[in-house]
C-alpha cells in the first residue's frame, strides 16, 4: 500500500521537476503492489519470462501503476521509480496516448521521466542515476535519436 502522504509529496515533485501541469492525488491512477511474477506477467503477458528487471511501469489502457512489491518506498532510490511513473501520468494527463506514438516520441517521453528522476535523486542527496541505456538507442532509420547527456543533465528546475 502506499500512502497518500508519499503520493501527494511524490506527484508535487514530479509536477515540478518536468514541468508538466500538476494533478491532484485523487486525480492519479490506482498503484498496484505485485511480486516480480505477477508484475512481469501483467507487463508481458506473452513473454513474462524475460521481463523480469522492471520495478514500476504505468499502463495507460487499465490507468494503473504496477510497482514491484520489492521497493522500499521509504527509500529515495526505490521510490524515484514511482516518481519516474507519475511524470508518466503527468505527461498521459496533459498529451494523451500521444506520449507513446512512435518510437523518436516514446524515446522523448522516457527521456523526460529519467531526467525528473535522476533529478529527484540529486534532491535527495543520492549518487544513483537511471536511464542511461536510453543514450544508445535510436529507432530505425535514425541516427542519434538521444545521447547520455540528454538523460543526465539536471533540468534548471532542480535546487
Amino acid at each position: 500500500m502506499v500512502s497518500q502522504e508519499l503520493l501527494a509529496f511524490l506527484v508535487d515533485l514530479a509536477a515540478k521537476l518536468s514541468g508538466y501541469p500538476p494533478i491532484p492525488v485523487d486525480a492519479l491512477p490506482p498503484v498496484q503492489v505485485l511480486s516480480e511474477a505477477e508484475l512481469a506477467k501483467a507487463v508481458c503477458p506473452e513473454a513474462a519470462a524475460g521481463c523480469t528487471n522492471i520495478a514500476a511501469t504505468f499502463e495507460t489502457e487499465h490507468y494503473v501503476i504496477y510497482l514491484r512489491d520489492t521497493l522500499d518506498l521509504e527509500n529515495a532510490a526505490d521510490n524515484s521509480f514511482l516518481l519516474h511513473e507519475l511524470v508518466h501520468v503527468l505527461q498521459h494527463k496533459a498529451r494523451g496516448d500521444a506520449i507513446f506514438a512512435d518510437c523518436p516520441t516514446t524515446l522523448k517521453t522516457e527521456t523526460e521521466a529519467y531526467q525528473a528522476q535522476n533529478a529527484y535523486l540529486k534532491r535527495e542527496g543520492q549518487f544513483l542515476r537511471f536511464g542511461e541505456a536510453l543514450g544508445f538507442m535510436s529507432c530505425a532509420g535514425e541516427q542519434n535519436t538521444f545521447f547520455t547527456r540528454d538523460i543526465m543533465i539536471d533540468p534548471l528546475i532542480v535546487k
